[in-house]
């Protein structure tokens, strides 16, 4: 299961849902707005853009780390 933490009008945040859903992986998605704890996890760890996603408790991190997480699960 992937976790993301998104925003509205995200185009890295639409584009790492829309590439998992393409492979068939399980998503639970949540806009950053949703609970304001969330805000301030974010702000705690140092995150501070969209999309952060986590795969089964590891963090990957945004679209771009994705990618490379894709790729090193595929080998």
């Amino acid at each position: 299961m992937f976790y993301i933490i998104t925003r509205e009008d995200c185009s890295w945040c639409d584009k790492a849902k829309k590439t998992l859903s393409k492979r068939g992986e399980a998503i639970t998605a949540f806009l950053y707005t949703d609970h304001p704890m969330i805000v301030k996890l974010m702000g705690k760890a140092g995150l501070k853009t969209v999309p952060q996603i986590w795969h089964d408790g590891t963090y990957v991190g945004g679209c771009a780390e994705l990618y490379k997480y894709l790729e090193d699960l595929d080998e």
